[in-house]
């Protein structure tokens, strides 16, 4: 005959590996959806010297996905990327205070003083980029605040 300490015991331990196995089915984010990898590439430093050149520009080719932008002014005005079978695919624009990808170019902006010496004038502190899904991983593409137009439709990133 079971005693009523051991009956306890493998009550409790039925609860843990029936709870353990629930915690284990469950999806891995609040929408239902399962992850998808993250690739977070230099938008500045693909782009380089194009920067200065208005006109759409190839970007990368991130799998089946062909990358471009759009230059007005100096700046990168917009992102698409058009899947070979799927066609565009919708493109979000994220901002992050979190270096995600390595940029070019440092992101202080230095500013000259009455002596002719540099000193900082500003620190910038957001860096902002364009996302897609290609159905299997999340690309995003980075540049700092002086290569992009900031505006307020810029979500932050999580």
């Amino acid at each position: 005959m079971i005693n009523r300490r051991a009956a306890l015991g493998l009550l409790a331990s039925a609860g843990t590996v029936a709870l353990a196995a629930n915690a284990l089915a469950q999806p891995a984010n609040k929408d239902g959806k399962e992850k998808k990898p993250k690739k977070h590439q230099s938008g500045s430093k693909l782009l380089g010297a194009k920067v200065k050149q208005n006109g759409k520009h190839k970007l990368a080719q991130s799998g089946s996905v062909d990358v471009e932008v759009e230059v007005k002014g100096g700046k990168v005005a917009s992102l698409t990327a058009k899947h070979a079978q799927k066609g565009n695919l919708p493109v979000r624009k994220v901002k992050s205070k979190q270096r995600l990808a390595e940029l070019a170019g440092p992101n202080l902006v230095l500013a000259a003083a009455d002596d002719g010496a540099f000193r900082v004038a500003q620190y910038a502190d957001w860096y902002y980029g364009y996302e897609f899904t290609d159905g299997t991983e999340d690309w995003y593409y980075w540049f700092t605040a002086d290569e992009v137009y900031v505006d307020d439709t810029w979500v932050e990133y999580y």
